[in-house]
């Protein structure tokens, strides 16, 4: 009985964790130089694409700013369903975040620190 207990406590605690200890995950799959084909392998379609106006032709210099976000992960929800909604009340509901700055050669440039998007 106690260890049916213990393990719908940790359930529980589970579900008041935030997206944001994911979103680093992904964050950490990220290197500077890789190909954009390695970072769509990896993470796949960015939320939203946006171009960099005015770098000139310096190749250095990000072109294009890729933002990647996320809300819930997958394991949020299955806690959630699993402690039959009580991990629902605690949960962190603000999106994560973090964005690849890309470079006229098609490889990452620069990355952001992970953020709170609002």
């Amino acid at each position: 009985m106690k260890g049916v207990a213990l393990a719908l406590l940790l359930l529980a605690c589970t579900g008041c964790f935030s997206a944001r200890s994911g979103v680093e995950r992904y964050h950490r799959r990220v290197r500077v130089g890789m190909e954009t084909k390695d970072l769509l392998r990896k993470l796949g379609k960015p939320v939203e694409t946006v171009p960099v106006p005015g770098q000139g032709s310096d190749p250095e210099l990000a072109v294009e700013q890729w933002r990647y976000a996320w809300d819930l992960l997958a394991g949020q929800l299955v806690t959630g369903y699993l402690t039959l909604g009580i991990g629902f009340i605690f949960m962190d509901y603000d999106a994560f975040g973090f964005d690849v700055g890309i470079g006229r050669d098609g490889r990452v440039r620069a990355v952001t620190e992970v953020y709170r998007r609002k």
